[in-house]
């Protein structure tokens, strides 16, 4: 019994990593909208509700995920991460999605999308697109931009909550790398894992932190 047991969990758990993402792509595809267009953004702002209902195995959605072989700026990564000083930290995600922006010795500093309310981590997301090295998404694509590029630039003032530095010894398990092609719906879904303070009170926090004056 234990062992038909562990086997249905086991395909339950692969037919969400197969569906996490095939889910909403197919939907999209059916209805006729192409990824990362305007049509697929009001789509998907549409759909935020349902979306927020999903229920994901955190777990799941990282195994579907390949594993990062090495790190380059301008792509998105997922990953956990238990941050050193926590007890200090009035609140942090524990299941980061991360643009990396730069690297240096022990870590890296990058745009974590979860401290934004979906609404304007899709803005920001978009606002991002135009600086993709490809016009169609594959696993090599990334996005030109780092630190000096986001600074000054009041259209990307979302990014303010986001910028987190992260470092590798703090990082639990394998990171794990979000190919551009699964960037929209990634952004999108709710993996986001707080601790210490709810959703709410870091999208006010978030609020407040882009709208001052630089």
């Amino acid at each position: 019994m234990p062992f038909f047991t562990h086997f249905f969990k086991f395909c339950i758990n692969k037919l969400m990593e197969e569906s996490v993402f095939n889910k909403f792509k197919q939907q999209l595809e059916d209805e006729g909208l192409e990824a990362n267009s305007k049509e697929s953004r009001d789509w998907f702002l549409d759909k935020i509700r349902e979306i927020a209902e999903e229920r994901i195995d955190r777990n799941s959605f990282k195994r579907k995920l390949p594993v990062a072989a090495n790190y380059f700026i301008g792509r998105m990564y997922t990953f956990w991460y238990n941050p050193k000083g926590r007890l200090e930290l009035p609140y942090y995600d524990r299941f980061p999605l991360v643009f990396m922006l730069e690297q240096y010795k022990g870590g890296f500093l990058g745009l974590n999308l979860h401290y934004l309310p979906v609404d304007l981590r899709q803005k920001l997301y978009y606002s991002l697109l135009p600086r993709a090295t490809q016009s169609v998404f594959t696993d090599r694509t990334r996005l030109k931009i780092d630190y000096q590029y986001l600074l000054g630039k009041t259209f990307l003032r979302w990014h303010r909550p986001c910028l987190k530095r992260y470092t590798y010894k703090q990082i639990i398990g394998k990171v794990a790398l979000v190919p551009a092609y699964e960037w929209e719906v990634a952004v999108h879904l709710p993996t986001a894992l707080f601790r210490k303070a709810p959703e709410s009170r870091v999208y006010k926090d978030s609020r407040i932190l882009a709208r001052k004056p630089v």
